[in-house]
Formats: structure tokens, C-alpha cells, sequence
């Protein structure tokens, strides 16, 4: 009997196309690559019908020359009807440079939000910033069509540490693309940098997204 279950498991996992895979997954990218930039520089969450954490990145921007350039983006696999989707951001390694909401989600789909603002100001002090984001999705019978999604991402204190695109959005998921890149500079200049993120989503098939605000959400 328990070599019959072992069968069976492994065959599931040797299918192509796993059936507990759907949904949305976010994707993070840090391609400047200094010293201050570190952990795990490109991973994907898992997919909203198993989430996961993205892998562990962390932010250790200071007086060093170079920073670190992000971007993000919304990957598809066979969203189904009668779901909703939010992101979620979180921050563990809790410094006093980690500053504002360290772990909160954005709205539902059907409710859509912003996550609350998260401060970076990494200094030279000891310590940095661990960032982690994953999707999750429930089901809600008011969901009649399937969804397309896209993260946006935007920057709100303004200080000359936040550099590059401070406002934009990746490409949907039927067709995804990072978003613009942004860039953290955070030293002991005053100042630092607030962040949320965007769930964005939209039915698929009618053609919203030719309208949509390239930098700005739809929903």
C-alpha cells in the first residue's frame, strides 16, 4: 500500500503540468548587483494556489558607492474563475532602519488597496532590510470571469536617494514584463524611502488593458 501511495505521488510530480499549480506568482529582480545588495537577487513566489515567499533578498544600502535597482512582475499560470487575488510584502529582519508597516497585503481583488507604506533608510548602522513578497488567492463565487493581474510599485517621500522610475507598473500577466526600474540609494544623507505595492487586476478577454494608465493602477 505505501509503495502504491509512493507511486502515485511521484507521478503527480513528474506531471508537466502539476493540476495544484494556477493562479498568479510576483517576481523580483535586483540587477545592479553591488556588495550592498544581497541574499538572493532574482526569485519568483509560488504560485497563489500554494503561496510562498519570494527568497531571501536583503537590503544593505549605505555610504558605499552603488545601490540597488529593483523591479517586479505578475507570472500566469491558468487563473481560474471564481478566484481573487492579493500581494503581500513583508520585512524580518526588523533593524530600526526598517521603518513604518514591515508585513502587511494589499487589498482583494474585489477590493483593491495599496499595501501600508514600508520605510527603507538604511544607513551606515548595523543592519539591513529583509524583503520578501508572495501571492495569495481565495475563492469568492462573485468572480465570474478570469482575471489578468500586474504589479505596480510606487515610491512616496521623494528624497534624492530614490532614484530612477518612482511610479510604474510591470506588464500584465498575459504578457508579462518588469516594471521600470527603480533604484534605493538610502544612506546617511536625511531622508529615505516609502514603498507599497499594487495587486492590479482586471477581467480578461475585453480589452481594459489597451486603456489602462501605464504607471498608475487600473482597478
Amino acid at each position: 500500500m505505501q509503495f502504491a501511495v509512493a507511486i502515485i505521488y511521484l507521478l503527480a510530480f513528474l506531471s508537466p503540468v502539476h493540476s495544484w499549480i494556477y493562479g498568479f506568482r510576483l517576481c523580483f529582480e535586483e540587477v545592479e548587483g553591488s556588495s550592498q545588495c544581497q541574499g538572493t537577487r532574482s526569485s519568483c513566489s509560488g504560485w497563489s494556489s500554494r503561496p510562498r515567499w519570494t527568497e531571501y533578498y536583503r537590503d544593505d544600502t549605505d555610504g558605499r558607492s552603488g545601490g540597488c535597482t529593483y523591479k517586479w512582475k505578475i507570472e500566469a499560470s491558468r487563473p481560474r474563475i471564481g478566484y481573487e487575488y492579493r500581494l503581500c510584502f513583508q520585512e524580518t529582519e526588523g533593524s530600526s532602519q526598517c521603518q513604518g508597516t514591515r508585513s502587511s497585503c494589499t487589498g482583494w481583488m474585489t477590493t483593491p488597496g495599496w499595501t501600508a507604506p514600508f520605510r527603507d533608510d538604511t544607513d551606515d548602522r548595523g543592519g539591513g532590510c529583509a524583503y520578501y513578497w508572495k501571492v495569495e488567492q481565495r475563492k469568492n463565487a462573485a468572480v465570474d470571469d478570469k482575471a489578468i493581474c500586474r504589479v505596480c510599485f510606487k515610491e512616496t517621500e521623494g528624497s534624492s536617494q530614490c532614484q530612477g522610475v518612482r511610479n510604474t507598473c510591470s506588464g500584465w500577466s498575459s504578457a508579462p514584463a518588469w516594471t521600470k526600474p527603480f533604484r534605493d540609494d538610502t544612506d546617511d544623507r536625511g531622508g529615505g524611502c516609502h514603498y507599497s505595492w499594487f495587486l492590479d487586476c482586471i477581467p480578461a478577454g475585453v480589452g481594459m488593458e489597451n486603456i489602462c494608465p501605464s504607471d498608475t493602477p487600473c482597478s
